[in-house]
């Protein structure tokens, strides 16, 4: 297989440079003679390429003010249920699980609290990197009440939506959801399986699933925060 074309080696080095923070959210992108001059390329390779960046939906190329980079984070509505894996998917990534493990636990005091099950109740416990584009943006940890999905350590199927398996699987469709939020600094393990420096801004969702107004799923996700934000509409003075 040859090398990829000049623009598309040009597109994916500032595709990886605007995802990284080099060049920031409502910022102008080098001009096109600044991208020659660094890239030594033509300016029809430079063209090509900032096109590739606006189909993406990465610059918007604004005539006679230059290339501006537009926000590219996966904005997901709290308005909806919805997880991450379908909100990356929406935006346009390629999204898969790097490594999963499956495995059965006992239900502590909080866990067999939130999911109104006897203490000691056994638990499916799902624990998942989760990719986009290649690159390790979530790490995510699931409960789920082990009389819902029988066996279901034991399954040979991979799948990187949760949501979508059980209801396939196990016909458990999530049609509610509370959720809290909040931010933390990742700590050397986070650090590690995310690929990124210790002290990197994560945003925490954990997350209680309902059927039928019965919970049936604890969520447990890290997200790397420039990479992701929430979306809400609210109406109405709280008095």
């Amino acid at each position: 297989m040859g090398k990829p074309a000049a623009y598309m080696r040009l597109y994916e080095q500032l595709k990886q440079d605007i995802r990284t923070g080099k060049y920031p959210v409502g910022d102008l992108l080098p001009t096109e003679t600044e991208l020659e001059q660094m890239f030594g390329v033509s300016r029809t390779t430079v063209r090509r390429a900032m096109k590739a960046l606006s189909d993406d939906g990465l610059a918007d190329i604004k005539q006679g003010r230059g290339t501006m980079v537009c926000n590219f984070r996966t904005t997901q509505d709290l308005s909806k249920v919805t997880s991450v894996t379908e909100s990356l998917r929406k935006k346009g990534y390629a999204v898969r699980t790097k490594s999963i493990y499956i495995d059965v636990i006992a239900a502590n005091e909080k866990l067999s609290g939130e999911l109104q099950l006897p203490f000691g109740d056994r638990l499916v416990r799902v624990q998942r990197v989760q990719l986009a584009d290649e690159k390790p943006v979530a790490l995510m940890t699931n409960y789920i009440p082990y009389a819902l999905v029988p066996q279901m350590e034991q399954t040979s199927e991979s799948f990187s939506a949760l949501y979508q398996f059980l209801e396939r699987r196990y016909g458990i469709t999530i049609d509610a959801a509370k959720d809290s939020i909040w931010a933390k600094a990742s700590d050397f393990a986070e650090s590690e399986m995310l690929d990124v420096p210790v002290g990197t801004a994560l945003l925490c969702i954990r997350r209680l699933c309902f059927h039928e107004k019965q919970p049936v799923c604890l969520d447990m996700v890290k997200i790397l925060g420039n990479q992701y934000e929430l979306e809400n509409f609210m109406s109405g003075r709280l008095k």
